[in-house]
């Protein structure tokens, strides 16, 4: 993965609340090596939108239910394209990648997807994850929304 501004920030954010739960309870307490680890692993969460055409990920305004349905397969097409990376399928954390691709939309009440997990179903690093993702979407502007937060 190529270090950007935005993935070295996206990185911070999940540290900073992979720390926070894990300090004050709400996930299994972590040490600080695999809150580094895992913050670092979120950072493939959305390398299936490389599949997803550029029409649908820059549009302005919201999406058709065909686009969103386009959209929601990135979580899916990660998973295959880390499948195809003999480096990245060999990696002893591999499972743990495809993971946050395939379940970083996923929700506590079951309404996520791609396979509609809930609760405790759904990793609880991976959750945090899902959390920095919405934060993330807030801090920045989008193609169909500007951003709500300062930063």
């Amino acid at each position: 993965m190529h270090n950007t501004p935005h993935s070295t920030q996206f990185l911070a954010l999940t540290r900073r609340l992979l720390l926070a739960f894990s300090s004050a309870g709400a996930i299994p307490r972590m040490p600080d090596q695999d809150i580094d680890h895992y913050s670092e692993l979120a950072l493939f969460h959305d390398i299936g939108k490389r599949v997803v055409p550029s029409a649908i990920l820059n549009k302005p305004g919201s999406l058709t239910p065909e686009e969103f349905a386009v959209m929601k397969t990135h979580t899916i097409e990660g998973c295959r394209l880390l499948t195809e990376d003999p480096e990245l399928s060999a990696r002893e954390d591999f499972s743990l990648i495809c993971d946050v691709c395939r379940h970083h939309h996923e929700r506590w009440d079951g309404g996520g997807y791609p396979d509609g997990l809930s609760g405790s179903c759904i990793a609880p690093w991976v959750q945090v994850v899902r959390l920095a993702d919405a934060f993330d979407a807030l801090l920045h502007p989008r193609p169909y929304k500007p951003a709500y937060l300062w930063t």
